[in-house]
């Protein structure tokens, strides 16, 4: 797989991530809401496509034209994934696959809208975004560890 893929998988899993976190049930402690009202606390696919592609409008210099080619690959992308874990006649195995097929088809699909340019600095995006929720444990190291292995010595009194 070559890196620019590797990268929008890297970028589309978020992407997904944040839509489960956006999407999954309330907790517990709430009232429990029929799954008939749960989609109209949810914006739609197409609304969610549509916001995503304007928060990296500006970073990746996307035209009209390209938005607007853009935005029924992510709409599908979103209804998709929603279906994919409301469906409970499948494995975890299975919904796994059928996701990695999903992002793999729309991999192909951006690929084909983005100039290289545009993939590269999309590439960049999605790696400070891992780091970031990754948390400083996990981003790799550049020398010094910043976290001490010691509690920090407590100042005089």
């Amino acid at each position: 797989m070559s890196r620019t893929a590797v990268l929008l998988l890297t970028l589309t899993l978020l992407f997904v991530f944040t839509l489960a976190a956006q999407t999954a049930p309330p907790a517990a402690s709430q009232t429990p809401q029929s799954s008939a009202q749960a989609p109209m606390n949810e914006p739609t696919a197409q609304a969610q496509a549509h916001d995503s592609i304007e928060k990296v409008s500006t970073d990746l210099n996307l035209t009209a034209d390209q938005k607007s080619k853009l935005e029924p690959v992510l709409t599908a992308e979103i209804q998709q994934v929603r279906d994919l874990r409301a469906d409970t006649t499948m494995t975890p195995q299975q919904k796994q696959a059928k996701f990695q097929q999903t992002m793999t088809d729309m991999h192909a699909k951006i690929d084909a809208i983005l100039t290289p340019e545009q993939k590269q600095k999309l590439a960049q995006m999605s790696q400070q975004r891992a780091q970031q929720q990754q948390g400083p444990s996990s981003a790799p190291s550049q020398g010094p560890s910043v976290q001490p292995s010691a509690p920090p010595p407590q100042s005089p009194k």
